[in-house]
């Protein structure tokens, strides 16, 4: 092979397998930790308790802060970030969701950065160095964000979804236990594990890719695609950790190289037609593997003859049946999204990730694609 030039890198020590939630008390006391802000989404506290939480943090002393909405906001991260503040923290453990990790990812930067988190969405301001030791544990198998330096904090003044992508917002560690995602409601399943499979879609095709990122994100669509819905509707633990191990390596790959054109156009479904985050990017996915299949390349037909189809239209049919028998939406008129809609969710659902399309997009055509999805 001739042409390959590239450079991989990931600060953050991944931790993965059942029942590694365990070792979070030696963790938090090979970083210095002597309290710790925990940062933890409702549904985990109320099934651990804060006496189990307590536990889990070891003898560091604790501050628990729970108010982070989905899709969390610019107020509700400032206000975390000054209430990490004044209790005097010295690691940021968070575990939860996506919305969850964002937000302590965002957190964790400001105690050693000044300013708001606005600033450094719109980049006002850059951070002058790495903030607090933070501990990633996901409880869904979907977002990847325990391995990323992204965080997506929505604007309500705006009525946007500005990011973060700064190297000094990374995790130090992420302790991904497939247990921990035993208890997610199929809904919650279902949405985060189609996030998962439309980030190793979207690095697998994105002009951005290279050798490295292009293998993981080929493993990352097999494991998720055979395994989802043994994963999301039957609860099968097999199944689970291969869904949950293929969104951590999608979410490794997505570290790298960020997204394509799905992600941004995700955020006006979520905005404004209150669709979940994996659903309105997944909701895409078929009508883009049609639009980009002249555009896919040799190793696109390496996929597709892994996963036992003979054309890119095979896979987007296959797919469209799999999201319906997940429950996940098709068409986007069932959202309520009429023609004279589309012209605005194209206008607001190009980010800079757009342009790492494999298939160069106009808004003409981006508003042609979605005609074809009503």
């Amino acid at each position: 092979m001739t042409g390959s030039n590239w450079d991989f890198r990931l600060p953050t020590a991944v931790h993965f397998g059942w029942d590694r939630l365990s070792t979070l008390p030696d963790m938090i006391s090979n970083l210095g930790g002597r309290h710790v802000f925990a940062m933890i989404g409702r549904s985990f506290l109320n099934r651990v308790g804060e006496a189990g939480l307590k536990q889990l943090v070891g003898s560091a002393d604790l501050t628990i802060f729970t108010d982070i909405e989905e899709n969390p906001s610019i107020g509700t991260v400032d206000t975390a970030a000054a209430r990490c503040r004044e209790c005097g923290a010295d690691v940021v453990v968070a575990i939860g969701g996506g919305s969850v990790l964002d937000a302590a990812k965002c957190v964790a930067l400001l105690q050693r950065n000044e300013g708001s988190i606005r600033e450094y969405l719109y980049r006002e301001r850059k951070p002058a160095g790495r903030g607090l030791p933070l501990i990633a544990v996901p409880t869904t198998a979907g977002t990847g964000s325990e391995v990323t330096p992204f965080a997506v904090v929505t604007d309500r003044e705006k009525n946007a979804k500005p990011a973060i992508a700064y190297p000094e917002a990374f995790p130090d560690h992420a302790i991904v236990d497939p247990a921990l995602t035993l208890s997610m409601p199929t809904a919650v399943a279902v949405s985060t594990s189609l996030d998962a499979m439309t980030q190793a879609l979207e690095g697998f095709w994105s002009t951005r890719a290279n050798d490295m990122t292009r293998a993981m994100a080929f493993r990352a669509i097999v494991l998720i695609f055979r395994n989802i819905e043994a994963a999301c509707l039957d609860k099968d633990r097999d199944a689970i950790e291969k869904v949950t191990l293929g969104s951590v390596i999608g979410g490794t790959q997505m570290a790298m190289i960020g997204n394509t054109a799905l992600h941004p156009l995700s955020y006006p479904l979520t905005l404004d037609y209150d669709l979940r985050h994996g659903l309105a990017c997944a909701i895409y996915v078929p009508a883009f593997l049609r639009f980009n299949k002249a555009e896919l390349g040799p190793w696109f037909d390496d996929l597709l003859t892994v996963l036992g189809f003979g054309t890119v239209e095979e896979f987007a049919l296959a797919f469209e049946a799999k999201m319906e028998k997940l429950g996940a939406p098709t068409r986007l008129s069932t959202l309520g999204v009429t023609r004279e809609a589309i012209p605005d969710i194209v206008r607001n659902g190009v980010g800079r990730s757009t342009d790492f399309n494999p298939r160069k997009l106009t808004p003409e055509t981006m508003v042609e694609i979605l005609e074809t999805m009503l």
